[in-house]
């Protein structure tokens, strides 16, 4: 009895101790990947090329400081010509060359901790390939972190890289005009003209069957015996 009681205490003693490292193990698995997710990104991915597009700039904070500013330029092959007006309490101020043509646009605000800013603005790509969006975000230290490193690659993720250096820049892929159609608009028309078909088709059939159904059907006479029916 002696020694079961103390081979239970021992197996007690162990057990939150394996727990509380495994325990550990989980947690520090889960800090390491959560600032893997929060970069500035440009959307749409994808867009067409020689069609006006709004695109959208999200922001947002990944430090314990607020951001108060973000610029982003733009690529030489996207023409951008108007901006959506922003949130209250954000300013916008565009870039321009010397050739008075918009390259980029600073926004100022405020975007506290744990929250994000959407920007939206228009522009018409011009060039097919990928379009590199290089951004640079200013928290409430001074600090500036920029966005201009090599862009993730499709499916993954790249990791925090620390208050000023370098994360991956913003990219979207301009695809050509008739590709565009030809796998999106063309594509559904085309399915929802044979779906009209086939349902022109199938109610043809509904109404011959009615019809053979009705025909073949043995008249009864008014007044007559239920009990002389044929059937």
């Amino acid at each position: 009895m002696i020694r079961t009681r103390r081979s239970r205490r021992m197996r007690t003693r162990h057990v939150p101790a394996r727990w509380g490292v495994r325990a550990a193990v989980v947690a520090g698995v889960l800090i390491s990947a959560a600032p893997a997710t929060a970069h500035v990104v440009v959307l749409p991915q994808t867009a067409p090329e020689g069609r006006p597009t709004e695109f959208t700039l999200q922001v947002p904070t990944e430090r314990d400081l607020p951001t108060v500013a973000v610029r982003v330029m733009f690529p030489s092959q996207v023409t951008v010509y108007s901006f959506k007006v922003p949130t209250p309490g954000f300013s916008v101020t565009p870039i321009y060359a010397a050739n008075q043509s918009i390259i980029g646009v600073t926004y100022r605000g405020t975007i506290p901790v744990g929250r994000y800013a959407t920007f939206q603005f228009l522009g018409t790509p011009f060039s097919t390939g990928q379009t590199l969006w290089p951004s640079y975000q200013t928290y409430a230290d001074g600090r500036i972190k920029p966005w201009t490193g090599p862009p993730d690659v499709a499916g993954t993720v790249s990791p925090e890289t620390g208050p000023t250096q370098p994360g991956p820049a913003a990219a979207v892929d301009v695809l050509s005009s008739g590709a565009t159609a030809g796998t999106g608009s063309g594509s559904g028309s085309d399915t929802g003209i044979w779906l009209g078909v086939i349902a022109i088709c199938v109610a043809a059939g509904a109404a011959v069957g009615v019809g053979l159904l009705w025909a073949s059907r043995p008249a009864r006479l008014p007044g007559g015996d239920p009990s002389d029916d044929p059937r």
